[in-house]
């Protein structure tokens, strides 16, 4: 595989990921099974674009790649949770004419409050590119302040959100989150015009 096409199919997914989130809550989110879907299509689309911005933070980072590897971790890690907080809702919905009501809305509670929890390993994983890209030339600067100031702000609403489940402004870094990812996708499809290609490893006799 090239640098190219890795980079090219990761800034495509990140996207993907954008267009698939609004699309999904203009259908009515979580509520809508089409509109769950679309969010679980989004997710998946993310671990792609996770791991073209690992490979392009380990090159820039060179050494061992702490940060870059910082911040794939942390990447995963909130989109394990967040997929993992669908469970409490679809046992909600399969059974629905047998819950009692404060257990559906404690299983939507457990929704909520794990949407909030993916704020902290957000923040780490913007943190580390931010380092990263502040401190190499290979990445651009205001693309790495804007991850500063987003990264600040996940650790606060996900301060908030895990106080007050019913804050209403808690959940905005999500809304500045995603023009983050789509400045960043384009950013790598960019660079995959003068990417180069990987050569394969040499394997030696066994």
């Amino acid at each position: 595989m090239t640098d190219r096409f890795a980079q090219t199919l990761g800034g495509t997914a990140g996207i993907l990921y954008v267009v698939l989130l609004m699309v999904g809550d203009g259908l009515g989110g979580p509520a809508s099974q089409l509109a769950f879907s679309l969010e679980v299509l989004a997710f998946t689309s993310f671990l792609f674009f996770l791991g073209s911005l690992w490979g392009v933070m380990r090159r820039a980072e060179g050494g061992g790649g702490l940060l870059s590897a910082t911040a794939f971790g942390a990447g995963l890690m909130s989109i394990t949770i967040k997929l993992a907080s669908a469970a409490p809702v679809l046992a909600a919905r399969a059974n629905s004419g047998e819950l009692d009501p404060h257990v559906t809305a404690a299983l939507q509670d457990i929704n909520d409050a794990s949407f909030d929890l993916t704020f902290f390993p957000l923040a780490a994983m913007l943190a580390a590119f931010a380092l990263v890209a502040i401190r190499s030339a290979a990445l651009p600067g205001w693309l790495g302040w804007a991850a500063a100031g987003l990264s600040v702000a996940f650790a606060v609403g996900g301060l908030v959100g895990s106080a007050d489940l019913a804050s209403d402004w808690a959940g905005l870094p999500m809304l500045i989150f995603t023009p983050w990812v789509i400045a960043t996708s384009v950013v790598l499809i960019r660079r995959a015009r003068t990417a180069t290609a990987v050569a394969p490893l040499a394997v030696g006799p066994g």
